[in-house]
């Protein structure tokens, strides 16, 4: 079996506006949402934050190395370390699910939302503003 190098995909969350569908009495119509600057918000806010307002208790740290039960699939070992995260970087990687990422992918796949949606729900967990876009 050949092994192969992958390059990890780099996502760039930054937009003007978001459009979504509401459906209400009269149907379905679409509103636009001003856009969120992701770009600000992993700046803004750690990954340690992001732990700490999920009430991640690590079973093991090595530097700024933590490991432990995974939040995105619900470890229920209390002696799990396949859940990784690296404070430096701001990157986890979950070695029973295969979930990563940064620290709002985690927050999304945690709280199981969609992008969007996660960035202003841990704003608010967080008690801060949420950094919207300014379009003129």
């Amino acid at each position: 079996m050949q092994s192969v190098k992958t390059e990890p995909l780099k996502t760039e969350y930054r937009c003007l506006f978001s459009v979504y569908e509401e459906t209400g009495s009269a149907g379905p119509r679409e509103r636009i949402m001003p856009g969120v600057d992701f770009n600000v918000l992993r700046t803004e806010i750690t990954m340690e934050q992001v732990l700490n307002q999920l009430g991640f208790q690590p079973t093991n740290r090595s530097g700024n190395q933590l490991h432990g039960p995974c939040p995105v699939h619900g470890s229920t070992s209390s002696g799990s370390r396949t859940f990784s995260v690296n404070l430096d970087s701001g990157r986890y990687y979950c070695h029973k699910c295969q979930s990563h990422g940064n620290q709002l992918e985690l927050w999304a796949a945690v709280k199981k939302l969609p992008m969007y949606e996660a960035a202003i729900d841990l704003c608010r967990a967080l008690d801060r503003e949420v950094p919207w876009i300014q379009r003129w």
